[in-house]
């Protein structure tokens, strides 16, 4: 009882919520799951930020990775059992032992609003049936009348610790169960979940067979508005389960995994003569590496050409072997004697968050509860003796409402 009651002191909850945002505000500006070349170069121990955090004191503390730093998880697991103390030592018993705690000899004078009134034939049954118009659930025992409503605002404190608990579960079981993989493919290729970017110590990676269908651009006004591909679930006989078209935010889903359609990249061209039947394929090579623009050279009869390609504009500008520009070429130009056709590749984002639903759940019951309370919970005293009837109301919030609601109800 006393670790209970020490866990659910809202001092000890509070400080302990301060401790954890404060903590997180560390990952919010702190790159995380990154290499440790990365925290070399960008968190220098020679000019360190605030005069003490280098690379060394980021690793170190696992600041690299703070949401599955055993500390981290420490500090969750010691917050969620003093939500689950407070629920348990403080919340249920009003519950519990309502009737027997309501109906105890109570000083009605002590209460915020009371009146004594003279006790008049039948003025008990008369109370009775305006507090029940007024929608109040009633009990009597002997000469004490007790009534209340809005029972959902007395309620909705326990449903919030219950959120916000299930929500530090998800966090928890996110941290440890999520995965992330990235995948660039050519079209027609089928392709394995390998090239894995972040894995969590719980995460189970399931064997999955993808085939990229066709990956294509949309434009609008000469600009790229989106991205497609159409990829297809096969099974290990290479029969197809499942077929769907991504876009940006529009992903396909199987067995608890998402793919994302969230890169594409250029990566060859097919070039022949006009009433030749020699194909030839040159590789792309990107000019920069943050910027799609790709560069490739051709020999068609004997001549280098240089190619440049732009944000995948279905054009390319040809230089000759010197440098000099000569035209402007479009791909579904047919007149020219040199065809082309782009080779491109998708990016596929694959992820697998068990998580999410319990998050989901989560946030969605804490705004729910949240806005129920702000229902007053209005309780209602009527103690009576043969000469003199005492009435004494209080409420958990709205005062004013509630004195109000107390003068009609005495009229």
């Amino acid at each position: 009882k006393n670790i209970f009651k020490f866990f659910s002191n809202l001092k000890f909850s509070i400080a302990i919520l301060i401790l954890i945002a404060i903590i997180i505000s560390f990952g919010s500006f702190i790159e995380q799951d990154e290499t440790i070349v990365f925290y070399k170069n960008n968190y220098s121990s020679i000019n360190p930020i605030f005069g003490f955090i280098d690379y060394n004191f980021i690793l170190n503390l696992g600041l690299n990775h703070i949401y599955t730093t055993w500390w981290f998880v420490f500090f969750l697991i010691i917050f969620g059992f003093s939500l689950f103390s407070c629920t348990i030592t403080r919340q249920f018993p009003l519950l519990t032992n309502s009737k027997k705690y309501f109906f105890k000899n109570k000083n009605i004078s002590l209460l915020p609003l009371f009146t004594k009134t003279k006790n008049y034939y039948y003025l008990n049954e008369f109370l009775i049936i305006k507090l029940n118009t007024i929608f109040f659930y009633i009990y009597q025992k002997k000469n004490l009348i007790y009534s209340y409503k809005g029972l959902l605002g007395r309620i909705s404190p326990i449903l919030v610790h219950i959120s916000l608990i299930c929500i530090l579960i998800g966090s928890f079981f996110g941290a440890f169960q999520e995965f992330k993989a990235q995948e660039v493919i050519a079209k027609g290729e089928i392709f394995h979940i390998q090239n894995i970017i972040k894995i969590g110590s719980l995460s189970k990676i399931n064997s999955v067979n993808i085939r990229v269908n066709d990956f294509w651009t949309q434009y609008k006004k000469k600009n790229i508005n989106q991205f497609y591909s159409n990829l297809s679930i096969l099974d290990n006989l290479g029969n197809e389960i499942s077929n769907k078209t991504i876009s940006v935010n529009n992903p396909l889903k199987y067995k608890n995994i998402d793919f994302y359609q969230s890169d594409w990249n250029l990566i060859g061209i097919r070039t022949k003569l006009k009433n030749n039947t020699n194909i030839k394929e040159y590789s792309f090579f990107n000019v920069k590496k943050d910027k799609k623009i790709w560069i490739t050279w051709i020999n068609l009869d004997n001549k280098i050409y240089s190619l440049l390609f732009d944000q995948l504009e279905e054009s390319l500008f040809i230089y000759d072997e010197n440098g000099n520009f000569i035209k402007k070429q479009y791909l579904k130009d047919k007149t020219n004697p040199l065809l082309l056709e782009l080779l491109t590749s998708t990016g596929i984002l694959i992820k697998s968050d068990l998580s999410i639903p319990i998050l989901y759940f989560g946030f969605g019951l804490l705004i729910i509860t949240t806005l129920l309370s702000c229902i007053p919970y209005n309780q209602i005293w009527i103690s009576s003796t043969k000469k003199s009837i005492w009435i004494g109301s209080k409420t958990n919030r709205g005062f004013l409402n509630l004195e109000l609601e107390f003068e009609n109800f005495l009229r």
